[in-house]
Formats: C-alpha cells, structure tokens, sequence
C-alpha cells in the first residue's frame, strides 16, 4: 500500500511541473470570442495587463466570480483586458451564449479544451492574472477581494 501510495505521489508531482505557475512567462495563445473576434495573449503585451478566469456555465463558484469580474471590467478595462475561458467540458456554444447573455458579461469569452490544458487548470474557476511584461503574477481560484487602483497600477508597469 505504501509503494502505491509513494508512486501515485511521485505521479502527481510530475504531473504538476509543467504547471503554469507565478512569476512563469504565459503561454501565449489564439482563441475566437463568441462574436467570431479573434483574441491572442500576445496582442496585449506592452499595452494591458490581462486577467484570464477559466470557468464552466454548471459551476456556481463560477458564477459567484461574475459580479467581481464585471466590476474590474468597468473599472478598469483601459488597463486591463478580462478575457474568460470556457474549459469546454459538459458546455455547449448555446449554453455559454445563454449564460453571457443572463449575466450581461461584457468581457471576451472562448470556449477552448487545448488554453485549458495549455494552462494546465485542474478546476474551475481558476483566475489568472497576467502584468503588461507577460509574467503570471497570480494563479488562484478566486477573485482577490483587495484589488484596487495600486494593484492594477503595479500589473502595468513596464
């Protein structure tokens, strides 16, 4: 039992290595928003901070994240660009249009299983922040309740 338990140990800490972790460069990608726009991480670099949250129409955690984002959206979306990643599993286009449609989302949203697996997200939702250099600066499952002016100064200092 110790063997399998010692094995399945070192399998997930492997598995977790390539995981896209704090202070790594983001993994730059491609993806088209629901009104067929084509986005890619690369565009905002040098120009905006970008806040990716990998989230699912099903998950109520998710949902709770909604408002938080919207907010920063208003706030502050000449400094930082949300974009929201629909993780692709069990969810439909129609699903994910009739949720941005009930929540009046006004950021971008892709449907993409291979940013999931590029990012390497586990669960959702899953908030990444990304300065205006490329650096991920923040990987959790939550929207900091703390982020004001200061913070979203520091994401976009050169």
């Amino acid at each position: 039992m110790k063997k399998i338990i010692l094995i399945l140990a070192m399998l997930f800490s492997v598995s977790s290595l390539n995981a896209i972790e704090m202070g790594q460069k983001a993994i730059d990608f491609t993806g088209t928003t629901l009104d067929g726009k084509k986005i890619s991480l690369s565009q905002f670099q040098g120009k905006k901070a970008v806040w990716l949250t990998f989230w699912a129409t099903w998950c109520p955690y998710c949902e709770q994240e909604v408002p938080a984002l919207k907010e920063l959206h208003e706030k502050y979306n000449d400094k930082l660009e949300i974009i929201a990643i629909n993780i692709g599993v069990k969810d439909s286009m129609d699903n994910i249009e009739a949720y941005e449609m009930k929540h009046d989302i006004p950021y971008s949203i892709i449907m993409s299983n291979e940013i999931t697996r590029d990012y390497k997200v586990r669960g959702t939702p899953t908030q990444v922040v990304i300065d205006i250099n490329g650096t991920v600066i923040y990987k959790g499952t939550r929207v900091p309740s703390n982020i004001g002016e200061k913070t979203i100064n520091t994401l976009i200092k050169k």
